[in-house]
């Protein structure tokens, strides 16, 4: 638990550092951009998490659901090389038909062809340098997942800043992300931190890929869910709606980062107990940690609505636009929360393989969530969209629990999520004041 603690600190740090210097860049870019510019740079930054999502779609689910068969060091080199040669495979196939579909579709000219295609390719090194992490982390070398958890986006935001205090255009900040990005790299190569081996699994490849297809429509309603957002933001307002969608999902995914930041370095604990321990010694263990998450992600979330329309005062210029957004960002935040049940099931699917089972319960709650999220909108305008947001992550945790609780006797604390909840409700009080 002291380990856990140490490197989970670690871990909340510099995802809170990398957080804010996001936030920072963001906010300046909400004063410097106009509306129709920065709702282009919001459409450009979910294409860009779009195509790290999808290339990194299921490979290391895949992976832990097949380290019970590959538990001997060398048969786990093959493995991890597999998760490598299969992210390739996959990383090109999407970019493929990424590019199609905007270079045709968009008839763009050649300035935004090169733009495009720094979008397409700095959002691969990041799903590049998500996946070394990830494999890193799974034999707990956690020195080596924080070095590529931080350093590659930290470059990419270094890189974008300076791009554009030369062009300051939306243009030279994804050109200037790309070359940062891709410098840190190829230091991490040359130093040979993570996982480079080449050697022949052909058939632990086949076996990755197979598993990714369930994660493919997991990743697509995740993306949805998420920035992508945007693309639907877009068919039914002007521009301004998607620049406000932007601004406050990027402030309020904070609660995600922090939440990950936890399952980070539970999650290979987990991976490891549950193949040791009785189900449950592990599910009290679990229990225990998500609790925590419970009421740590709650303050979080009552200091974030509380002190936001003061914020924004704070920091003026364009920024005054946005400091009506209390209520937007209260139901983002509460919508998080209401995402902790899935996180507590979704592990126990990983580590039994039911990958496929995951996808079922994706698509199905993905589908109605969207249905009901259209449906607010058109009824409710632009304040639907948040609660639509908040209706999807409600039925997506409602819908991997009830399936989760007829396989396994889990005992997640419901008391606590609700007193999470009403502790962001104080928060949002308080902002009124």
């Amino acid at each position: 638990m002291k380990k856990l603690i140490i490197f989970s600190s670690f871990y909340v740090g510099s995802t809170a550092f990398l957080k804010l210097v996001g936030f920072f860049l963001i906010m300046w870019l909400a004063r410097v951009l106009t509306v129709d510019d920065y709702a282009q740079f919001g459409l450009l930054y979910a294409l860009q998490t779009g195509i790290t999502t999808f290339a990194l779609a299921g490979i290391i689910e895949a992976v832990v659901g097949l380290l019970k068969k590959y538990q001997m060091e060398e048969k786990r080199k093959l493995l991890f090389s597999a998760a490598n040669i299969s992210f390739f495979i996959i990383t090109g196939i999407v970019i493929a038909i990424a590019a199609i579909i905007l270079f045709v579709s968009e008839k763009n000219t050649v300035n935004s062809f090169f733009t495009l295609t720094c979008v397409l390719v700095s959002g691969a090194l990041l799903a590049f340098a998500s996946l070394q992490a990830q494999l890193v982390r799974i034999e707990e070398r956690h020195v080596h997942s924080l070095l590529f958890n931080f350093f590659p986006p930290l470059a990419g935001f270094v890189g974008a800043l300076v791009a554009f205090f030369i062009r300051r255009t939306v243009a030279s900040f994804y050109i200037g992300s790309l070359i940062g990005i891709a410098i840190i790299l190829l230091i991490f190569k040359i130093c040979q931190i993570g996982f480079y081996s080449n050697k022949e699994s052909v058939d632990e490849t086949k076996l990755i890929l197979i598993r990714i297809v369930p994660f493919i429509a997991i990743a697509f309603f995740g993306w949805l869910s998420g920035f992508g957002n945007n693309y639907v933001v877009k068919i039914f307002f002007d521009p301004s709606q998607v620049a406000r969608f932007t601004f406050a999902l990027s402030l309020a995914s904070v609660m995600q980062l922090v939440a990950s930041a936890l399952n980070q370095v539970w999650a290979p604990r987990f991976y490891r107990i549950a193949h040791e321990q009785s189900f449950d010694e592990v599910e009290k263990n679990n229990k225990r940690i998500f609790g925590f998450l419970n009421l740590g992600l709650g303050l979080v979330g009552a200091i974030l609505v509380a002190t936001f329309p003061y914020v924004m005062r704070l920091l003026g210029g364009n920024l005054i636009n946005y400091q009506n957004m209390r209520v937007e960002i209260f139901l983002l935040t509460i919508s998080y929360l209401l995402l902790i049940p899935w996180w507590y099931c979704y592990n126990y699917f990983l580590v039994y393989d039911k990958g496929h089972m995951i996808m079922k319960i994706v698509v199905f709650t993905g589908i109605v969530g969207i249905l009901i999220w259209l449906m607010l909108i058109w009824n409710f305008g632009s304040i639907g969209i948040y609660m639509g947001f908040l209706v999807q992550m409600l039925i997506r945790s409602v819908g991997i629990f009830v399936v989760a609780r007829k396989i396994w006797a889990l005992k997640y604390s419901f008391f606590k999520l609700i007193w999470s909840i009403l502790i962001v409700l104080l928060g949002l009080l308080v902002s009124f004041l």
